[in-house]
């Protein structure tokens, strides 16, 4: 019997563990960060669709701007690259979260 509750208290703490844990898979996002990140495409597959529209936004708008004014151009994508060198660095130390707030910390590929 006393068998029994151990196995259901493990059970119960996997649960809880597994709660903080995303669905998504930490090696896509890294991978689309590392080729697609001045897109915002990671921010938008981590569910965080507003800010992976403002990096795309940002993106744009700073090679439209470069066509005017380099150095403006230039600026603007130097933000957006901060951000992607940021997110990259977060993803790889598994810190992401997706838009639940869940930590993406799984690499398993199914």
């Amino acid at each position: 019997m006393e068998e029994l509750e151990n196995n259901n208290e493990l059970n119960n703490n996997n649960d809880e563990l597994n709660n903080n844990v995303s669905t998504k898979n930490r090696f896509t996002a890294l991978i689309m960060c590392w080729f697609l990140g001045f897109f915002g495409v990671h921010r938008m597959y981590a569910g965080k669709v507003v800010t992976g529209i403002l990096m795309l936004y940002g993106t744009i708008a700073s090679i439209a701007v470069s066509f005017v004014y380099l150095p403006a151009g230039l600026a603007g994508l130097t933000i957006v690259g901060a951000a992607v060198v940021n997110d990259f660095i977060i993803i790889a130390l598994k810190k992401f979260t997706d838009c639940y707030g869940k930590e993406m910390t799984s690499d398993k590929v199914n």
